[in-house]
């Protein structure tokens, strides 16, 4: 065979050159090793930098220095904008698990235990082990990415770990059914209100079920979620109505101020309590509120949870009676 423009002996040189070139190594799997992030929101907050060699895992740990996160592990404040990286110092792996040591740079006494448990492909979770929330969850980061803790934080605003969710589809569809025959209450027949209730327990067993699925996420899910248990039928659905609405509360939103006090409104007098804040109205002639203590709570603080003064109730009522009265009420 003959390659034209090739000395002989060169040829042979590069054919075994070639035929000798040992092939690239296969990578070292590797469980632990690697880069780990925590988010919060779309930020990150804690940086794992892990390098795994056999049984051995070196690394480092970067995060703000300071940092408040509540009882549940969820919601982080007083973040500073400063950063910390802390050293391993001890590590063991126990199967899926790596048990390791962190020690402050500035403080070496100042240490903290933690859990890595692998939980999927690049998925794991983090466990400060002497606290008790739940883990972290951490992603391993793309080979050749990188990954660098936030420094942007407000210290003053309070961050959540799902700030990044968008709003379930499916929920907002429920809602808006709930509220669509509600329009216009003074219209609604005994006749339409079968109906209605009717639909509102299919509605609520859906809701149950996105929320035992862990489909709500934002404080706008939580808020209509609220809604849908405050038509309920028992105490227990007015309760649950009351603790959704808090949750939206506590992401941020302070519409939802108005429906934690109505479902409490609502299981109080369900227990057979007199109702507190006067969010609650019976009946079509009278519309009367009993029973109400209207002691408890000053207007000032109605005011605070969007909730109208006793006179502006007074006007809710009479504006109620006139629908009435004007045959607005009577089918």
């Amino acid at each position: 065979m003959c390659f034209p423009g090739i000395p002989v002996c060169l040829f042979l040189v590069l054919l075994l050159t070639t035929a000798c070139k040992p092939k690239p190594a296969s990578p070292v799997s590797q469980k632990f090793g690697g880069t780990w992030a925590l988010l919060v929101g779309d930020r990150t907050f804690l940086v794992l930098a892990l390098a795994e060699t056999g049984d051995k895992v070196t690394g480092t740990l970067a995060r703000p220095s300071h940092f408040q996160v509540d009882a549940s592990g969820t919601r982080f404040s007083q973040i500073t904008s400063d950063e910390v990286k802390e050293v391993i110092t001890r590590a063991t792996i126990e199967g899926e698990h790596l048990r390791f040591m962190t020690a402050n740079p500035k403080d070496p006494s100042d240490t903290s235990d933690y859990d890595l448990a692998i939980t999927g492909k690049d998925q794991a979770s983090l466990k400060v082990t002497d606290v008790p929330f739940d883990p972290w969850p951490v992603t391993r980061v793309p080979p050749g990415s990188a990954a660098v803790v936030f420094k942007g934080w407000d210290a003053h605003h309070s961050y959540r770990r799902d700030d990044n969710f968008v709003s379930n589809l499916d929920m907002q569809k429920i809602f808006e059914a709930d509220q669509k025959p509600r329009q216009n209450p003074a219209e609604l027949t005994p006749e339409k209100w079968t109906v209605i209730n009717r639909d509102d327990a299919e509605r609520r067993t859906q809701t149950a079920k996105l929320l035992a699925d862990g489909q709500l996420h934002t404080a706008e899910d939580f808020s209509r979620a609220a809604f849908i248990f405050q038509h309920g039928s028992t105490s227990d659905d007015y309760l649950l109505a009351h603790t959704l609405a808090m949750i939206a509360v506590g992401k941020g939103d302070e519409n939802s101020l108005w429906i934690a006090t109505a479902t409490l409104d609502r299981y109080l007098q369900s227990v057979g309590k007199p109702q507190i804040y006067g969010t609650q109205f019976k009946g079509t002639k009278d519309a009367t509120q009993e029973p109400f203590n209207r002691n408890l709570i000053s207007d000032s603080l109605r005011h605070e949870l969007g909730v109208p003064s006793l006179a502006g109730q007074l006007d809710q009522q009479k504006h109620w009676m006139e629908q009435y009265e004007s045959g607005a009420g009577k089918h």
